[in-house]
């Protein structure tokens, strides 16, 4: 897979600048510049160039310098030393320090086309051995692929094949706590992108004012609170890997536009930026309401719902893969008995087919949360039906939240506002336990209560 990587010329010389750049440029690379050290060192912060062209003179500072920065910032940076009064020493300090190579002034255009390609040949070679090494690896903490049930083994074998494939966007679609993201996780893990970065991002639990930054990245001052040199946005971030877009129906319709955009031309700019940015990453995309439906009401666009819609793996719930529920629950037990130094080892069959009859409304994530309680609170080695808490099998909202549809104001954000309500009364008011009761991230608890108008306090 081919990737366009980022090219840093920092030179006080605009004609050497200018040179460098259109040569850097006719080669395939993205061209930056700096004209001081200081604005060199800003963009290696914020631009992350893979390779670095660095004048020895600079008007502020020596190169040597810049270029110790330069390693304890990113030492996989590849810097090509510049100088017209190169020495022996220099260039020996220059290796020494960490410089990928050297050349003196004036050079010929051709050594810089070998010093690229030497360059690239470096870059794709370090991609690959991370790629190898992520693949050796566990699947990029996959640890909750524990699997019996036809219908989720169906789930994940297609999650693997579409990985292989290529670069189609996928829509991974289920309720919540359902493992959505581990479906994601796997996608990456099994594609080409391994060796890159998995970010994930909540589009329901970041404010709305503020997801324009957090996606797209924003320079300096565009957004109050902002770094003096810009912030990478999270498409930045996940250059050369994969970008999960979960809740992606929260998004407003001016930030699927943006998105669209990006996924039909690969290209974007950060909020107040002019420069345009291109976006080397691959979009999978999670939603636990029907996309079809918001179309339909006019909230969702219908072009982006085709973009993402490649593909679509719909995750069943915890409540239709009961083989999944023990072993499951058996790994979790094992994994936090670890963690938290404790000898429980089995659990009891009682407990066992409590955990069967239980209606999982939060899935998986609700069963993780039970059995790490669980593991804390098991005085011995066997997990029973008291440690669990299922003794009297007295779920959230079975006796107590009657809705009734007769009434003709009894609608779908009537009843999750009277579900969270309940919930809230049940944990007394507290939102982290609130969340985790619902199999909620507490970011996506405190935006629906805010939508909601429900009173709580931090």
């Amino acid at each position: 897979m081919s990737r366009t990587y980022r090219v840093l010329i920092i030179d006080d010389e605009l004609f050497i600048r200018s040179s460098l750049s259109r040569l850097v440029e006719r080669q395939g690379f993205e061209a930056l510049q700096a004209e001081t050290g200081q604005e060199g060192l800003e963009k290696v912060f914020t631009e992350r160039p893979e390779i670095i062209f660095l004048d020895y003179q600079l008007p502020d500072t020596d190169g040597l310098e810049v270029l110790r920065e330069i390693k304890r910032e990113n030492q996989d940076a590849l810097v090509i030393f510049l100088s017209a009064h190169g020495t022996y020493k220099t260039v020996a300090e220059a290796i020494r320090e960490g410089a990928f190579d050297y050349l003196s002034k004036p050079y010929p255009d051709e050594d810089i086309s070998l010093v690229l390609m030497k360059a690239k040949k470096v870059l794709k070679l370090k991609n690959e051995v991370l790629r190898l090494r992520a693949r050796s690896e566990k699947l990029h903490n996959v640890d909750e692929v524990i699997v019996k049930s036809p219908q989720m083994r169906k789930a994940l074998e297609l999650a693997v094949s579409m990985g292989r494939q290529g670069d189609s966007a996928v829509l991974v679609e289920g309720d919540t706590g359902v493992g959505k993201e581990v479906v994601a996780r796997l996608i990456h893990s099994s594609s080409p992108r391994a060796g890159g970065q998995f970010i994930g991002v909540n589009c329901g639990a970041i404010s709305k004012g503020l997801l324009d930054a957090e996606l797209f990245g924003c320079e300096r001052g565009a957004v109050t609170g902002a770094l003096s040199s810009g912030k990478p946005g999270m498409i930045e971030l996940a250059e050369g890997g994969t970008l999960f877009l979960d809740e992606i129906g929260e998004l407003s319709l001016n930030e699927q536009t943006k998105l669209l955009r990006v996924l039909e031309t690969r290209k974007y700019y950060r909020v107040g930026g002019l420069r345009e940015r291109t976006a080397d990453i691959r979009i999978v995309s999670a939603t636990n309401r029907s996309l079809e439906n918001e179309v339909q009401a006019g909230r969702f666009r219908m072009d982006l719902y085709y973009r993402i819609n490649v593909v679509k793996i719909k995750v069943p719930p915890l409540s239709e893969r009961k083989d999944d529920i023990v072993p499951l629950a058996l790994h979790f037990m094992e994994r936090f008995s670890a963690k938290f130094n404790k000898r429980v080892k089995s659990i009891s069959a009682e407990a066992r087919s409590a955990l069967l009859a239980h209606q999982w409304q939060g899935n998986v994530r609700e069963l993780k949360n039970l059995v790490e309680r669980a593991v804390l609170l098991c005085p011995g080695e066997e997990m029973d039906v008291k440690a669990l808490g299922l003794e009297n099998r007295n779920h959230l909202g079975e006796k107590s939240l009657v809705i009734d549809f007769l009434d003709e104001a009894t609608d779908l954000e009537s009843i999750n506002r009277a579900i969270i309500e309940k919930a809230l009364l049940v944990c007394n008011g507290n939102v982290s336990r609130t969340a985790g009761r619902l199999g909620l991230k507490r970011g996506a608890l405190r935006y629906r209560l805010q939508k909601y108008g429900i009173a709580f306090v931090e």
